[in-house]
């Protein structure tokens, strides 16, 4: 796990603050119905699920939801915000799912705490695991650091971030066999400017 086990340890700590902070708002609701609106199926992969919120939304429209985390915390979290949806501790490196088994893959705000060494394989991993004519869905932090970052206006301990700039993550997942398909940016209120592609496979 290496430096990963900070942002794990983080998470365990300020998990309940940060499902407070992080609900739905029109914006990210439109990023999931966009989502939605390109699916053939309906089994989705909700990858660093944290307290459930998106898996909330896509089983409250009729779909077919495993949420992932590393942070037991939010399994546990999930598992009660979301009882339709199914939960499971798992590092999205390494994922123990049967190829094909997706119709779409939604990962939003979690792909940013993978190494960059490991982002190739990571999103080979997702492909091996989505159906063909499935969509992913890839959100990152757009800049130019990677390392362990505090946040102390929250009072939030070390975190791994890794940050892209635009034409990075379209190489990695050209290489893992995706199209992009639509490229959304989206600012924060913060000051970081989130890249939110959707991708389908490589014909």
């Amino acid at each position: 796990m290496g430096k990963e086990n900070n942002t794990i340890q983080t998470y365990s700590k300020i998990y309940q603050d940060y499902a407070n902070r992080n609900t739905l708002n029109n914006d990210m609701r439109s990023l999931l119905d966009k989502f939605i609106g390109r699916l053939s199926g309906k089994k989705i992969l909700d990858v660093g699920c944290a307290q459930g919120r998106d898996s909330c939304y896509f089983s409250e429209k009729g779909y077919d939801v495993l949420g992932i985390d590393l942070t037991p915390e939010f399994i546990k979290l999930a598992k009660t915000n979301c009882p339709k949806a199914i939960f499971k501790l798992m590092d999205m490196r390494n994922l123990d799912l049967l190829p094909n088994s997706f119709n779409g893959i939604w990962v939003c705000a979690s792909f940013l705490h993978i190494q960059k060494s490991e982002a190739l394989k990571t999103l080979i991993g997702f492909r091996k695991v989505l159906k063909n004519g499935g969509v992913l869905f890839l959100s990152v932090m757009e800049g130019d650091f990677e390392g362990l970052k505090k946040n102390d206006t929250l009072k939030w301990g070390d975190r791994y971030f890794s940050l892209y700039q635009t034409n990075e993550p379209e190489k990695l997942l050209n290489t893992a066999k995706f199209e992009v398909i639509e490229l959304i940016k989206s600012p924060t209120s913060w000051g970081p400017m989130f890249l939110n592609y959707y991708c389908d496979i490589k014909v």
